[in-house]
């Protein structure tokens, strides 16, 4: 099986484990949100994990992820709270098209990051290449959520996601890094990460999950 879906608890122990074959990512991210969302909330577990084994199985001959090899990718992480029905409707109702703000350093990522969010129905407020002009703009702007490229031990990083939760901001978190990388701060535990490349699917629903 090359996909893997696991529930954890609150103290991130696993209490089950999905397995399934999937030929593509999309297919994939679609059944962890669909399916195994509901699953978590029935049980009340903590946190959804989609992990990939294709590489490490030799399905893929040229992963772009930085944990590719012989490990597999923790491409996913959902923490359950966010799919509550009940944590939607104490949220400030966004928009009728909700503005995103999009911090990505990567420029093409970023037209792609855009791409996705205009053609889901959403509109962008900003995308900034580094967290310095996103926090000045966020001084001035209140968007709906954000999509935050998270770069580990840069602690500008963690000051702009602490700024967004400050003010009651959801967000979701993509990085090259896997959900599951030691060091990783916090703050970023209780919101929906998103390991790069991320698929159409994948920040189309995270983005729906948080709104």
């Amino acid at each position: 099986m090359n996909f893997h879906l696991s529930f954890l608890d609150d103290e991130r122990r696993v209490k089950e484990v999905w397995e399934a074959d999937f030929e593509n990512e999309h297919t994939a991210i679609c059944w962890m949100w669909m399916v195994g969302g509901v699953r978590a909330l029935k049980h009340d577990w903590s946190t959804m994990e989609l992990l990939c084994r294709r590489c490490s199985a030799g399905q893929v001959a040229d992963c772009p992820r930085v944990s590719c090899g012989t490990q597999e990718c923790c491409i996913a992480r959902v923490p359950a709270r966010v799919l509550q029905p009940t944590s939607k409707a104490e949220r400030p109702q966004p928009r009728a098209r909700p503005l995103i703000l999009i911090v990505e350093r990567d420029d093409i990522t970023a037209t792609s990051h855009e791409s996705i969010a205009l053609d889901a129905g959403f509109s962008v407020g900003a995308s900034w290449s580094n967290y310095a002009s996103a926090g000045k703009w966020l001084s001035a702007h209140s968007p709906d959520a954000a999509i935050l490229d998270v770069k580990l031990q840069d602690k500008s990083c963690v000051e702009l996601a602490k700024k967004l939760s400050e003010r009651e901001i959801p967000f979701l978190a993509v990085s090259g890094y896997s959900a599951g990388t030691p060091g990783l701060n916090r703050i970023f535990r209780s919101v929906p990460w998103l390991e790069k490349p991320v698929t159409t699917a994948g920040l189309h629903l995270a983005l729906r999950s948080i709104l």
